[in-house]
């Protein structure tokens, strides 16, 4: 028997899922894992008194599209665009096959996960870095910094 800290948990799912993703290696158990490492880490995000993904998600909706969607149902809806529910559901209602994205949805899984992390933790652990490091290459880092400079301040707050 052991006893294990959410945290730990959540960073072994976390540093697994990274490890899987950058050797190229099966994008579902990645899905699968930051999908469940990405809802211990918001409760814990939360009760730190920080802002998690989810509600900065729903702070971006606000402003880009005007409300606020409800929280449950926002965060219900992050999973099934980033197939966590595909991965972890299947209701007699529900089709057999699934269509799915599976190298931008691992990626992006990881994405919603590592921002989690780093707010509580920072981006000093090595398989944080390491990821950061991919999406920095994968995703033209510079420019996404230069339109990031046209966000409205509101949006930019940092979550440290």
């Amino acid at each position: 028997m052991q006893r294990l800290h959410r945290t730990d948990i959540a960073r072994r799912q976390l540093e697994t899922a990274v490890e899987l993703f950058l050797q190229g290696l099966d994008r579902s158990s990645v899905i699968t894992l930051a999908g469940a490492a990405s809802n211990v880490l918001d409760s814990l995000v939360r009760r730190a008194g920080k802002e998690p993904f989810v509600d900065y998600a729903r702070r971006v909706h606000d402003h880009v599209v005007g409300g606020t969607p409800k929280r449950r149902s926002y965060a219900h809806h992050i999973d099934v665009k980033l197939g966590v529910v595909a991965h972890k559901h299947f209701a007699p209602t529900d089709p057999d096959v699934v269509e799915l994205d599976l190298e931008k949805q691992a990626a992006d899984a990881l994405a919603r996960a590592i921002a989690d992390y780093t707010a509580l933790y920072g981006q000093n652990e090595p398989f944080v870095k390491a990821y950061l490091q991919w999406a920095w290459g994968h995703t033209d880092g510079p420019a996404q910094m230069e339109s990031f400079k046209s966000v409205p301040a509101k949006l930019r707050k940092t979550r440290r």
